[in-house]
């Protein structure tokens, strides 16, 4: 049976990395001042950081069910016999309800995996995907593996301000106005699928310092990757990140990526992200680059 990975754009990290490899990307859209764009087709993160710095109205919506229903129609058409595609978190998006619809029109075709997550954590679960199809592994030990190892990882997200996330609707204008007067940054954490504020924080640097250490405790870096992303965040302040983080690192060397722009349509300008993910049979996210 010839089976093909698909996923949304809100894994990507590197939007090479994918085609690279022959998995499929359904884009992803972003609405800027009421006009749509698709995720690395018509615009990229240069053209999203002008739009929010230049404090334009940015969104994002579910497609429309026929754009998905063609989108696996021409895929079918090149020969495949079936589909495992996997979607942005339910509990962050619409998506995964979209697709599990879309996909119900392909009697048994289609297998939609809720990625739980974004990123370079949900680009794990895909490149894990991938490597077992290349194996031969039936479909439903694939699914089962992923959902085991959908909550083995730890993420942890950092935007410049709040003004994106009170744009967005994520939290309150109050909130937003008083933690921008103190300088308060939200520490944003991946639990359960779903992105939530664990802590405020006026240095990123000490901040990510301290996470580091607490993260390498529980997911030593024999067994998991880590990446720094990030989008249009202060140069120094990453590599500073980096250069900390590669030399705790023994085992493994830092993956380092972009933040998927359907999220940075949340998080805004400036938001640096630290991932620790399961690697993927043995393998890092580096050896697939």
């Amino acid at each position: 049976m010839k089976v093909l990975v698909s996923t949304d754009t809100s894994c990507l990290i590197n939007y090479e990395l994918l085609k690279k490899h022959g998995i499929s990307v359904f884009p992803l859209n972003v609405i800027i001042d009421g006009e749509e764009y698709l995720d690395g087709v018509t615009i990229n993160q240069k053209q999203l950081r002008d739009a929010m710095r230049g404090n334009k109205k940015v969104q994002t919506s579910t497609p429309p069910f026929g754009q998905v229903v063609a989108y696996f129609d021409g895929l079918f058409e090149q020969g495949y016999d079936h589909i495992i595609h996997f979607t942005i978190s339910s509990k962050l998006s619409s998506m995964n309800q979209l697709f599990n619809n879309v996909a119900s029109q392909f009697d048994g075709k289609v297998t939609i995996i809720d990625g739980y997550s974004v990123s370079a954590l949900m680009l794990s679960h895909v490149l894990y995907a991938f490597d077992e199809v290349s194996k031969g592994t039936e479909i439903k030990d694939i699914v089962s593996a992923i959902e085991k190892r959908k909550l083995d990882s730890k993420v942890v997200f950092i935007p410049e301000n709040l003004t994106a996330l009170k744009n967005g609707g994520r939290i309150s204008p109050a909130i937003a106005a008083i933690g921008n007067t103190l300088g308060l940054k939200p520490v944003i954490a991946l639990k359960d699928g779903a992105l939530v504020k664990d802590a405020m924080t006026r240095n990123v640097k000490k901040t990510f310092m301290d996470r580091i250490a607490s993260m390498l405790k529980d997911y030593p870096d024999s067994e998991y990757d880590y990446t720094v992303v990030e989008f249009d965040a202060n140069e120094k302040a990453v590599d500073s990140i980096i250069e900390h983080l590669s030399s705790l690192l023994s085992n493994n060397k830092v993956v380092r990526g972009i933040v998927p722009i359907n999220v940075c349509a949340h998080c805004g300008p400036g938001t640096i992200g630290l991932l620790a993910t399961p690697r993927i049979n043995g393998k890092s996210i580096n050896d697939y680059l």
